[in-house]
């Protein structure tokens, strides 16, 4: 069913060997939600995030380096679980980019932990900037 109110909702993914960023959006601004660990639990509990709010569009950030090859193993492993579209969007500045604007605001030291998420929904926001929603 097709409505007037029916909109994209897109899970951005901030892939990590330790801990998993994810973002939410709708639109042009995504908003960080808390960082997941990787671990058995990952599949799951993106599952999860994803049943309760509707995802319809998963955007992994897709490093350059060493994770490259987990990350792009990673998106097809979420594409086939879950039967969404999973975009793979470069992300080479994002962490860093995270980490500085962190810093110019002042964020303390307890909420940088969820820099990852922070990753991600800059990369969910360059993504959609980049295809002009």
């Amino acid at each position: 069913q097709i409505g007037a109110n029916m909109s994209t909702v897109y899970l951005g993914i901030d892939y990590g060997t330790v801990h998993i960023g994810v973002a939410l959006a709708e639109h042009i601004l995504a908003t960080p939600l808390p960082t997941l660990t990787n671990n058995e639990h990952l599949i799951k509990n993106l599952m999860d995030i994803i049943e309760s709010n509707q995802v319809s569009r998963i955007v992994v950030g897709l490093p350059s380096g060493r994770i490259e090859g987990e990350v792009r193993s990673f998106a097809k492993k979420l594409s086939d679980t879950t039967s969404l579209p999973v975009t793979l969007h470069d992300e080479t500045l994002s962490s860093h980019d995270a980490t500085r604007q962190l810093a110019t605001i002042g964020v303390s030291r307890s909420k940088k932990k969820n820099e990852h998420s922070y990753s991600a929904a800059l990369i969910l926001e360059d993504y959609l900037e980049s295809v002009k929603l």
